[in-house]
């Protein structure tokens, strides 16, 4: 079965009796209603992530990135050495051994740009969020039009 026969198959499977749908923060129940993957039917939310847990997963992709950096590299000298040493002494294995330290360092420099990411974008949530929320909290009204401060918002809820 070619690739558009078998995306077409699963494009008619889906839209067969079923009508698209948003669901926002749950996970459908199978009844069509909110629920949990369980069926317990929740209303809370299924993923929430505080500001303060952003910031130590993205603190511990910095730290990692550092370790990775430092404990990571410390074989490339001894490697590069020991693969030389042996390229000169007409062994294969010189060869071998600096092909597999050129993939190390490969996989080092990839797990180093993913923590750098981590991090980055957890930052970068972490601020654009907060603006987003000061930006909302400045330009909400009442009905009178008059901005809504956060003691005039916390009345409605205490």
């Amino acid at each position: 079965m070619s690739f558009e026969e078998e995306w077409n198959e699963l494009r008619a499977q889906a839209t067969q009796g079923q009508q698209a749908q948003m669901r926002l923060n749950h996970v459908d129940d199978g009844s069509g209603g909110r629920g949990t993957p369980s069926g317990g039917g929740s209303k809370r939310p299924d993923l929430s992530v505080k500001s303060d847990e952003l910031g130590r997963i993205g603190h511990d992709a910095f730290l990692l990135y550092d370790r990775v950096a430092s404990d990571g590299g410390w074989a490339q000298i001894t490697t590069l050495q020991a693969s030389t040493d042996l390229a000169e002494g007409h062994l294969e294995t010189g060869t071998a051994l600096s092909k597999a330290g050129e993939a190390w360092q490969t996989k080092l420099g990839t797990l180093q740009e993913a923590c750098a990411h981590i991090s980055n974008h957890l930052d970068f949530s972490a601020k654009a969020h907060a603006k987003d929320d000061a930006d909302i909290a400045y330009t909400m009204r009442d009905v009178n039009g008059e901005r809504l401060t956060q003691s005039k918002i916390n009345k409605y809820f205490h």
